[in-house]
C-alpha cells in the first residue's frame, strides 16, 4: 500500500511538471519567444544528462573496482561476522545494487549540474570585454564567462572523488579488503592503490584548484580598504602561498602514489605528504599574510595599498558605465543675483510642480468612474512634444499614468470566476496632466479625461487630447496579479461581453476602429481583438490550464469557445523577466504613447558579480527610497559588481507583445545572450522607431547604482581615496522624516554647459557626516544623439545647504511656521513634495510643493490639495499658492511689472518665485539668518499632523496689533471656523470653498503684517 501511495505521488509529480512545461510552452509561443524556452530547457536536460551519465559512470567504476577485487576470504573477526548478512545481501544481486547507488548519486550530480544553465551558456558564447585586470592581465571575458564554469567543474570533480573515496570505502570495508581490527594487513594491496589514487587525485586537484584561485584575488573584498581587488595583502603574500601550494600538492600527490604501489607499506608517507599540504596551507596561506597585513600594510595604508586601490577605482568606473563621467566645478555664491531667476528659459519655466507621487490619489478619485479603476501609487514623468493653442510647437514634462482594472477593487458580485476573468478583463485610458499647472490644487488633465455628461467641461482639464491613441484599452499593467488571467473572445456575430467602461462618462479619447464595442444600458461592452493570449478552443489545452491552474471551471465553462485566448502573466515586470531571464528589471516601468499606441517601456539590466577590480553593490539597497514598496517594485536582495543598461523591453498595453530593444551596442554580456538565443532575439538599435526613442530616459535603478558608488569613487586618486576624507552621502528625503534616501527626480532642465534643455534623471550629494551642506549634483541624461551621459556638478564656492537644510529652514520660517501650526490644531494633514534643486545661474534654486490632504467625503480617501509652493534661491524663500505670478495664458495670474515695479509690489500678489526676488532686491535678511535669530530658545516647528481639537484662540501677541492686523486675524479665525463647520458636514465641495477662504485670509494677515513693518 506504502508503495502504492509513493508510486501515486511521483506519478502525479512528473504529471505536474510536464503539464507545467507544455503551458510554459504555449505562453511562450504566445508572445513569440520559444527559443528562449526551448534553449532554456534543452540545455538543462543536456547538462543533467551528461553529467547525471558521468557521475553515475564514475560511481558504478569505482563500486565495480571494489567489488571485483574483494578477498576470497576474509579474517573471522567479530567485526566481520557482523557485516556477514550485509554481503549475503547484496552479493547474489551485486549488479542491481551497484547500478541503483550510481544512478541515485548520478541524478543528485544532475541536478545540480542543470542549474547552471546559464553559466554553461555564457561559458560556450561568451567573448571578450577589450579591458584586462591588471594583475593578472586577462580580459574581464575570462572573469565572466569562462572562470565560473571552470570553477563549477573544479568542484564537480572534488564532488566525484570524494563520492568514489566514501564509496570505495565503503564497499572495501563490507568485504573486508580494509578493517580496523585483526591480526596482518589493515588493508590489501588493491585497496591500497585504488585509494592512494583516489587521494593522489584529489590533491590533483587541489593544486588545480589553487592555481584558479589566484584569479579570485581581482574579485574578493580587500579587508584593509573594503573594497574588491586584492591589494598588497593578496597579490604580494598569498599570490606567492598559492603557488606553493600548487607544487606542495604536486609533490604530495606523486608521495601518495608512491606509497599507492607498495615501496613503502607505512602510511607515514602519506601522512607526512597530507601533513605538508595542512601544515603549508595554514603557514602560507595563514600566518604569513596575517603578519604582512599587520605589519607592513596597515601602518602604511595609502603607500602600500594605493596602487591596487587605483586598480579598483579604474575598474569600478569602467563596470559601471562610468568611465565616461564628466565632473565639472559648479560655482556658486554666497548671494547669488536672484534676478536670474526671471531671465532663465532654460530650466525655470519648466519647473515642476505636480509631484507624481503624492498625486496619484488624486488622479485616482477625479478619474474614476468606477471604484474597479485604479492608478499605480506612484505615477510618472515623461515628456512630449506636440502643437499648442496658439500653433506652437512645444515641448513639457507631463505626469502619466494608465486606468488600470485592479482586481482588489472588485466587489463580492464582480469576484464571480466567471465574472472577473471573462467580463472585468481590462482598464481604460492613458492620463495626463500637466508637470507645471496647478488648478485649484490639483492636477490639470490633458488627455485620457472621463467625465459625467453633466460636468462642466473644461474644468481643470482640456476638451481635447493632445495625444491620439488608437487602443485605449489596458489589458497589461502593474496592477495585475499572478492570479488575474483573461479569457477573451467570441465567436463572429456574438454579443460583446467584456466591460469597456461607462458609456453614460464623456471622454476625450475616442476609439473609432472598436467596431466591435457595443453600449448597453449606461455600460459600454468589447471584444478583445489582439492575438497576444493562448488559444484555448481545444479541449486538451483547456484541460492543461484546468490543471495548470487547479480550476475545473476551464472544462465546464460555456463562456469558453472556438474563439477563445487565455491572457495570463500580464504583469509587465513579470511578462519581460520570464522573456529575457538574463535581465534585471528596471522597478519602476512607464507608461507612454507611441504611433497612437499605449506601451509599457522597461528597462533591461545586464549584470554580472564577476567582474575583476570592481566594487560590489547590493541592488536592494542601493535603489531602496520612498517609492520602494509604494508603486515602485523592489529589486532583489543581490550583489553585483558590473552593470550595464543593455535593453529597452517594450510591452504594448493592448496585446502584450514584447519586444527588446538593443541600447547599449558595446555589452559582451548582451552579445553572448542574444548569440545564446540564435542572434536575432535581441532587435538592432539602428532598427528602434525614431517615435519610441523620444521617450527613452536615464533608467532609475541605474542612476541610484552609481549614484551608489559615486559616494566613495567620485575620487579618482587612491591616496585621497583610502583616507576617506572626500566621501559623500545620499541625503534622506526630507517630505517624509524616517531616514529614508530621497529618491531622484526627473526634470527638463539646462543644466550649466548644456546647450539646451534636457530631460534628465538628477540628485544630490552631501559630505559624509555633514548633512546640512550640499556636496554635489548629479545628472543623467541622454544628449541628442540618444547616448547616454552622467554628469557630477561640484558646488563650490557658496555656503548651499543640503535639501534637509533648506527644508528645515523653509518649515521654521515665520510664514510657513504658523500655518503648519494652524493646520496641526485643524487635524489636517501635510504632505511635502519632492525637493527640487536645480542650478539656476550662479545658485542653486530649491522648489518644494505643499499638499493638504482632506476627506474626499465622509471617510474617503483623502485628496491631496497643492496650496503652497515654497522656493529657496541664496538663503531667501518664498512661500505662496503658486510658483510664479508670471502666467502667458492667463492674464489674471500674471503680474504687471511695468506699471509697479517688482520692488514695490505687494507681496501677498506675488508667486514664490517673485517673493525670492522681491526680497533679494528690497536686500532683506535672508531666511536662514532670521531663523536663526528668531528659533533661539524655541521649540522647532513640524509638519507632522496632530490629533489636537481644533482652536478658534486667536495667537497671543506680543504687544499691542494695529487695527489692520487685528482685523485681519479676526478674518483668519472666522474663515476657521467656517472650514471646520463645512469639514463637519461632509460635503467636498463646501470644504473646499471654505479651505480656499482660510487661505486667503491667510494671505490678507500676512499683507497687513507686512504694511505694519512686523
Amino acid at each position: 500500500m506504502l508503495i502504492l501511495l509513493v508510486a501515486a505521488i511521483v506519478l502525479l509529480s512528473v504529471l505536474g511538471w510536464l503539464v507545467s512545461l507544455r503551458t510554459n510552452y504555449l505562453w511562450y509561443d504566445s508572445v513569440g519567444y520559444t527559443t528562449v524556452f526551448s534553449t532554456m530547457m534543452w540545455t538543462r536536460v543536456g547538462l543533467f544528462a551528461v553529467f547525471t551519465l558521468v557521475m553515475a559512470a564514475w560511481t558504478a567504476l569505482n563500486l565495480y573496482l571494489a567489488w571485483r577485487f574483494r578477498p576470497d576470504t576474509w579474517p573471522a573477526t567479530s567485526e566481520q561476522e557482523g557485516l556477514e548478512r550485509y554481503r549475503e545481501l547484496i552479493s547474489p544481486r551485486a549488479g542491481w545494487w551497484i547500478t541503483g547507488v550510481a544512478v541515485v548519486v548520478g541524478v543528485f550530480a544532475g541536478m545540480s549540474a542543470q542549474s547552471r544553465w546559464e553559466t554553461w551558456l555564457l561559458f560556450r558564447a561568451g567573448g571578450d570585454f577589450g579591458w584586462e585586470d591588471p594583475v593578472m592581465n586577462m580580459d574581464a571575458g575570462f572573469y565572466v564567462f569562462r572562470l565560473p564554469f571552470w570553477q563549477f567543474l573544479i568542484g564537480f570533480g572534488f564532488a566525484a572523488v570524494v563520492v568514489a573515496i566514501v564509496a570505495s570505502l565503503g564497499a572495501y570495508y563490507l568485504y573486508g579488503a580494509l578493517r580496523f581490527s585483526g591480526q596482518g594487513d589493515r588493508m590489501t594491496n588493491i585497496a591500497r592503490i585504488h585509494l592512494s589514487v583516489l587521494v593522489a587525485l584529489f590533491l590533483g586537484l587541489k593544486a588545480v584548484a589553487y592555481y584558479f584561485d589566484r584569479f579570485n584575488f581581482t574579485t574578493q573584498e580587500n579587508e584593509v580598504t573594503n573594497i574588491v581587488g586584492g591589494g598588497y595583502t593578496e597579490i604580494e603574500a598569498l599570490m606567492h602561498a598559492k603557488t606553493a601550494l600548487i607544487w606542495v600538492s604536486v609533490i604530495a600527490a606523486v608521495a601518495i602514489l608512491v606509497f599507492s604501489w607498495g615501496l613503502t607499506r607505512s602510511l607515514a608517507l602519506p601522512g607526512a605528504a597530507l601533513g605538508l599540504v595542512v601544515v603549508t596551507a595554514i603557514a602560507a596561506g595563514g600566518i604569513y599574510p596575517a603578519v604582512v597585513r599587520n605589519f607592513q600594510v596597515e601602518p602604511n595604508r595609502p603607500q602600500r595599498e594605493g596602487e591596487y586601490a587605483q586598480y579598483t577605482i579604474d575598474g569600478t568606473r569602467y563596470a559601471y558605465g562610468m568611465e565616461d563621467l564628466q565632473q565639472e566645478t559648479y560655482e556658486v555664491t554666497a548671494t547669488p543675483d536672484a534676478q536670474q531667476l526671471q531671465t532663465d528659459t532654460g530650466t525655470v519655466p519648466y519647473t515642476r510642480l505636480i509631484d507624481p507621487f503624492i498625486v496619484s490619489d488624486a488622479f485616482t478619485q477625479r478619474q474614476q468612474p468606477r471604484s474597479f479603476y485604479d492608478f499605480n501609487d506612484k505615477l510618472d514623468i515623461d515628456r512630449y512634444t506636440y502643437t499648442n493653442a496658439e500653433g506652437e510647437e512645444v515641448t513639457e514634462d507631463f505626469v502619466v499614468g494608465l486606468r488600470e482594472l485592479n482586481p482588489d477593487q472588485l466587489t463580492g458580485e464582480q469576484q464571480d470566476w466567471t465574472v472577473q476573468h471573462t467580463v472585468y478583463t481590462h482598464g481604460w485610458g492613458f492620463v495626463a496632466a500637466s508637470s507645471t499647472e496647478n488648478c485649484n490644487g490639483g492636477p490639470y488633465f490633458m488627455n485620457g479625461v472621463m467625465r459625467s455628461d453633466d460636468a462642466e467641461a473644461g474644468q481643470c482639464e482640456a476638451t481635447e487630447d493632445f495625444l491620439a491613441v488608437e487602443r485605449p484599452q489596458i489589458y497589461y499593467g502593474l496592477l495585475t496579479n499572478e492570479n488575474q488571467y483573461a479569457i477573451v473572445g467570441v465567436p463572429e456575430g456574438e454579443t460583446p461581453r467584456e466591460y469597456d467602461r461607462p458609456a453614460d462618462i464623456a471622454v476625450t479619447t475616442e476609439d473609432p476602429d472598436d467596431v466591435e464595442a457595443e453600449e448597453r444600458g449606461s455600460d459600454r461592452y468589447t471584444t478583445y481583438e489582439g492575438d497576444g493570449g493562448v488559444d484555448i478552443s481545444s479541449w486538451t489545452t483547456r484541460l492543461l490550464y484546468a490543471w495548470e491552474f487547479q480550476e475545473p471551471r476551464f472544462l465546464l465553462s460555456d463562456q469558453i469557445n472556438e474563439e477563445s485566448q487565455l491572457l495570463y502573466n500580464r504583469n509587465i515586470r513579470d511578462r519581460v523577466q520570464d522573456v529575457a531571464p538574463f535581465l534585471s528589471i528596471e522597478a519602476d516601468p512607464y507608461p507612454a504613447v507611441v504611433d497612437g499606441e499605449i506601451v509599457w517601456i522597461v528597462d533591461g539590466y545586464t549584470t554580472t558579480n564577476d567582474f575583476p577590480y570592481s566594487d560590489r553593490v547590493n541592488l536592494a539597497d542601493a535603489t531602496n527610497d520612498t517609492y520602494s514598496g509604494q508603486g515602485v517594485a523592489t529589486q532583489e536582495s543581490e550583489e553585483v559588481n558590473y552593470i550595464r543598461s543593455s535593453v529597452k523591453a517594450v510591452v504594448n498595453a493592448y496585446d502584450g507583445s514584447v519586444e527588446l530593444y538593443e541600447f547599449d551596442t558595446e555589452d559582451p554580456i548582451l552579445e553572448a545572450w542574444n548569440e545564446v538565443y540564435g542572434g536575432d532575439i535581441i532587435t538592432p538599435k539602428e532598427d528602434t522607431p525614431p517615435e519610441l526613442v523620444e521617450h527613452f530616459r536615464y533608467p532609475q535603478d541605474l542612476f541610484k547604482v552609481q549614484r551608489t558608488i559615486l559616494q566613495r569613487y567620485h575620487v579618482d586618486e587612491a591616496r585621497a581615496f583610502i583616507e576617506g576624507g572626500e566621501a559623500w552621502a545620499t541625503p534622506d528625503d526630507p517630505s517624509q522624516g524616517n531616514g529614508v534616501t530621497q529618491p531622484p527626480y526627473y526634470v527638463f532642465a539646462q543644466y550649466p554647459n548644456q546647450e539646451q534643455s534636457h530631460f534628465q534623471l538628477t540628485g544630490t550629494y552631501v559630505p559624509r557626516n555633514r548633512e546640512n551642506a550640499l556636496a554635489s549634483l548629479m545628472s543623467g541624461y541622454y544628449d541628442e544623439n540618444g547616448d547616454p551621459q552622467l554628469v557630477l556638478y561640484d558646488v563650490s564656492g557658496g555656503d548651499d545647504q543640503s535639501v534637509g537644510q533648506v527644508h528645515q529652514i523653509i518649515t521654521s520660517t515665520t510664514d510657513v511656521a504658523e500655518e503648519l501650526r494652524l493646520f496641526q490644531q485643524q487635524g489636517t494633514d501635510v504632505e511635502w513634495g519632492n525637493l527640487l534643486a536645480l542650478p539656476v545661474g550662479n545658485g542653486i534654486l530649491y522648489m518644494e510643493p505643499m499638499y493638504l490632504r482632506r476627506q474626499s467625503g465622509g471617510e474617503g480617501t483623502t485628496l491631496p490639495l497643492l496650496r503652497r509652493v515654497a522656493v529657496s534661491y541664496g538663503g531667501y524663500v518664498g512661500y505662496a499658492a503658486e510658483f510664479t505670478c508670471v502666467d502667458p495664458d492667463d492674464p489674471e495670474r500674471s503680474c504687471n511689472f511695468e506699471e509697479t515695479p517688482l520692488a514695490e509690489y505687494p507681496r501677498d500678489q506675488l508667486g514664490a518665485l517673485e517673493q525670492v526676488v522681491q526680497d533679494y532686491l528690497r536686500g532683506v535678511p535672508t531666511a536662514a539668518e532670521e531663523v536663526e535669530e528668531g528659533t533661539e530658545g524655541t521649540e522647532e516647528p513640524t509638519d507632522e499632523p496632530t490629533t489636537e481639537a481644533p482652536t478658534t484662540e486667536a495667537p497671543p501677541a506680543t504687544g499691542e496689533e494695529p487695527p489692520e492686523v487685528e482685523a485681519a486675524i479676526q478674518d483668519v479665525l472666522e474663515a476657521q471656523a467656517a472650514y471646520e463647520e463645512a469639514r463637519a458636514s461632509g460635503s467636498e465641495a463646501e470644504a473646499g470653498a471654505a479651505l480656499d477662504a482660510l487661505f486667503a485670509a491667510l494671505d490678507q494677515l500676512q499683507a497687513a503684517r507686512d504694511a505694519a513693518g512686523q
